[in-house]
């Protein structure tokens, strides 16, 4: 049997003169030649299915990629999943072709226009920007709807949403929806597209905030994460270096997944941590954490398509790993370690914790963890008991 070449694939349409980029696109991804070939046949389908309809690579938005999946399944076809045209889509993103996922209507107009702003202008996490989008999907949806005109929102239809969204669920959820909400009206009355400063009109659910000790991972929990990775595996030295940036500095997990090549002066013994709202900050870089990701990368070998540190073993349309994949890796050593999952976010609170009880000031306390405001670093002063309990007042009518 003659395995035929996945350059050989014969593909017509809008999408032809992108056939051999893609299989270029492809092979530094690490994909076998078989699922190139499944992939690059994907294309032409695609490109067919387009050109039958006058559209072109930008018009592949969610909706028609929902759609054409739905048509492979039914004729019981390989890779009809929606995921499955990932590697075509992150392939067309990274060529300027992606479509925007939002349309040409006035809605779709305007939500493209919102998220510009909350990428450009707001300087937001991927991770944040989706879920600002969502609430605002979510919001126009429901409140400008049917025909109505934005410009015709007012207080009473921001208080309704807020009301359809309160039973069952917890203050904090609610006032997460609040700030997301408020930012939607703030960036609709600054271009003119409502009158009034409806942001005003989004009150807050009461919130009792500190009342209780910040909750750090006992100690002791990170040695034994860093001890359940394997060293003898590719898999396991990447673990090994992702898993000790979050119990030995205490990184979040979007910070582990967006450090680079260049982040890391091995010289100076720093690395430049990419942290919230586009800001970078230089951390000194423990010798057995550098020792760890020098190990993982002599390993891993050059990898083409990424300059992130931590890239995925097997072939993936985005080589490089995401928060998800960092938080994966600490699970994967909560279960190996015989340990409940704890996630990432409680070992930044064992940091805090340790450099508290080494007698770091707060203020040290906060540089390394990169707050922005001190009361979020003062909130570990409530774990320094013995501290707390020089200024402690008796109770009155305690002496009785």
């Amino acid at each position: 049997m003659i395995m035929v070449e996945p350059s050989q694939v014969r593909v017509i349409g809008p999408l032809a003169s992108q056939a051999e980029g893609f299989c270029e696109f492809l092979v530094d991804r690490g994909y076998s030649p078989t699922r190139r070939l499944a992939h690059v046949r994907l294309m032409a389908e695609v490109s067919r299915w387009l050109a039958a309809r006058d559209l072109g690579a930008t018009d592949l938005d969610p909706e028609r990629v929902v759609r054409l999946a739905a048509r492979r399944r039914r004729q019981g076809r390989d890779l009809c999943s929606p995921r499955s045209l990932r590697p075509l889509l992150s392939f067309l993103e990274g060529r300027g072709l992606s479509p925007t996922g939002f349309g040409t209507t006035p809605m779709a107009v305007l939500l493209t226009e919102y998220h510009q702003y909350l990428v450009a202008e707001r300087s937001l996490a991927a991770s944040t920007v989706c879920a600002y989008m969502h609430t605002a999907r979510w919001f126009l949806a429901e409140m400008a709807g049917d025909g109505r005109r934005v410009a015709e929102l007012s207080a009473a239809d921001v208080t309704r949403f807020l009301r359809r969204r309160v039973p069952g669920r917890s203050p904090r959820t609610v006032n997460e929806v609040g700030i997301e909400l408020r930012c939607l009206l703030r960036f609709l009355y600054v271009k003119d597209r409502i009158d009034r400063p409806l942001a005003e009109a989004v009150l807050g659910m009461a919130s009792w905030r500190g009342g209780a000790l910040p909750r750090a991972v006992p100690a002791g929990t990170g040695a034994k994460l860093l001890a359940s990775c394997d060293p003898g595996t590719l898999v396991g030295c990447r673990d090994r270096a992702m898993v000790g940036l979050v119990v030995r500095l205490g990184l979040r997990a979007s910070e582990v997944a967006a450090i680079e090549l260049g982040d890391i002066d091995w010289r100076a013994g720093e690395l430049v941590v990419r942290g919230k709202g586009g800001t970078r900050d230089a951390l000194p870089l423990p010798a057995e954490l550098g020792e760890a990701i020098a190990v993982y990368l002599q390993r891993r070998g050059p990898n083409r398509g990424t300059r992130q540190v931590f890239v995925h073993v097997h072939a993936a349309p985005r080589p490089g790993v995401t928060m998800t994949d960092v938080r994966a890796a600490v699970r994967r050593a909560c279960w190996r370690a015989g340990l409940d999952d704890t996630g990432t976010h409680r070992f930044r609170h064992r940091v805090a914790t340790d450099m508290l009880a080494a007698g770091a000031p707060l203020y040290e306390i906060g540089q390394v963890l990169r707050h922005r405001d001190v009361e979020t670093t003062s909130l570990y002063a409530k774990v320094d008991r013995a501290a707390l309990a020089d200024v402690t007042q008796p109770w009155p009518g305690s002496h009785r």
